[in-house]
């Protein structure tokens, strides 16, 4: 039997309410392309005068993560390549900024609860902890009142993501799952 970690129910209509605001407070409603590194750098700790955001080596990382919300600390640390790339305007490393700001976001701030259950259960996207950073990071990023009418070629240029991003946001999901693809 394996553990399953699930939060609080959020749906996608509330995590696009919740990307809005923070474009409005940013300045970036009507901008497709969202500063992302400069959100993190500068914003959040306005925001969220605890916060902090730590750059790490490869090294500090286990293999294949990208990055780390730590609630207790308020930091998010980030692999330094993939900071480079979010720098660079690199679409999937800026969706990992985007992904871990949503964390931040929806622990921190918003407070929301997980649960445990030791059943190893499937649990429902919007109950997943991760589905609702990657879909907080993929409405920041790609705000749904700027991308109607758009292709996914279009999308990837103008937001600065991932092909797969801009497909799921396109439209596009795996019918397998149900989660985002990217």
């Amino acid at each position: 039997m394996g553990t399953t970690v699930f939060a609080e129910p959020t749906q996608r209509i509330t995590l696009r309410a919740i990307a809005n605001k923070i474009r409005e407070l940013s300045g970036y409603s009507d901008h497709l392309y969202f500063p992302i590194i400069e959100f993190v750098e500068h914003k959040m700790p306005t925001l969220f005068p605890k916060f902090h955001l730590e750059i790490k080596e490869r090294e500090y990382f286990p293999p294949n993560v990208h990055g780390e919300t730590a609630v207790a600390d308020r930091v998010i640390r980030i692999r330094e390549d993939i900071y480079i790339g979010a720098i660079n305007g690199i679409g999937r490393d800026r969706m990992t900024m985007a992904h871990e700001a949503g964390h931040y976001i929806l622990l921190v701030a918003k407070g929301i609860k997980f649960y445990r259950t030791f059943e190893g259960a499937e649990i429902e996207a919007y109950r997943d902890p991760e589905w609702q950073a990657k879909a907080l990071a993929g409405e920041l990023l790609c705000p749904f009142h700027l991308i109607k009418g758009m292709a996914a070629p279009q999308i990837a240029l103008a937001c600065g993501v991932s092909d797969q991003a801009a497909q799921y946001h396109f439209g596009l999901r795996n019918p397998a799952t149900r989660r985002l693809i990217y």
